[in-house]
């Protein structure tokens, strides 16, 4: 990710849903009928992500609880970040790649099949 990359904020998708209790989250992505788990470190920076937080504070933030060299955490933060990007949990603007409603895009996809 570039410097600019790491001072932007990462938007949450727009039809994913959470749980999040003291050992994790689980986080339901509508749009696509999906749950993925987190552990309370990936709960922590999804809580930050949705606070509109930069990388570069999510690194912050993390650095003053954990005694890891700066590069290791940013390192990790942007793989999580990456990996959440490619399960269409988060992205730079919104995911939505087709505009129309689910019922709409169900009734295309089955006159298609």
């Amino acid at each position: 990710m570039s410097e600019q990359e790491n001072n932007s904020a990462i938007k949450v998708a727009k039809g994913v849903r959470e749980t999040v209790n003291q050992d994790g989250a689980v986080l339901l992505d509508i749009e696509q009928g999906l749950c993925f788990s987190l552990n309370p470190v990936g709960t922590k920076i999804w809580e930050m992500v949705k606070d509109g937080q930069s990388q570069d504070e999510i690194a912050d933030a993390l650095e003053k609880e954990f005694p890891l060299p700066r590069t290791q955490l940013v390192g990790d933060i942007c793989d999580f970040l990456q990996q959440l990007e490619r399960m269409r949990l988060v992205g730079q603007q919104p995911l939505a790649l087709d505009k129309r409603g689910f019922l709409s895009r169900l009734v295309a996809r089955n006159r298609s099949a």
